[in-house]
């Protein structure tokens, strides 16, 4: 039978460390995930999957902590800012968008907040559960 575990989630991310996230709330997002990812349909994906799933989502509860007591928020989760200019004779043009923000799939919605939440995102589209999961 396979398993989620706690253990198993550091490995694959080892800055998500007891001390910033405790094992009860990794627990928790593994539980989440496991239950909202189909294992037949993501075979031995599955473990991969319910991994990115639960950064995503211990990434954004953690930023949402910080937003509250002023110390950051999901701008920090969201990566470097990305700037480009464009001119063309007198007229130019600039942009910037955070990083995550910067590389977005508009169908993915709140995947996009996090690096891990795009990943996720663009494996649940090669395994088909794109679909299934709101």
């Amino acid at each position: 039978m396979t398993m989620l575990t706690v253990q198993g989630f550091r490995e694959s991310f080892p800055q998500f460390t007891e001390e910033l996230f405790p094992d009860a709330r990794v627990s928790f997002y593994l539980k989440l995930a496991g239950k909202q990812l189909d294992l037949e349909r993501w075979s031995d994906w599955w473990i991969d999957g319910c991994h990115l799933h639960a950064a995503h989502n211990l990434t954004l509860e953690r930023e949402a902590a910080k937003s509250a007591d002023g110390t950051g928020g999901i701008a920090a989760a969201a990566g470097p800012v990305v700037s480009s200019s464009k001119a063309v004779g007198g007229v130019s043009k600039s942009e910037s968008r955070a990083g995550a923000a910067a590389t977005a799939n508009p169908a993915a919605g709140q995947w996009n907040l996090t690096v891990y939440g795009q990943r996720y995102w663009d494996m649940a589209q090669l395994v088909g559960a794109g679909g299934l999961h709101i």
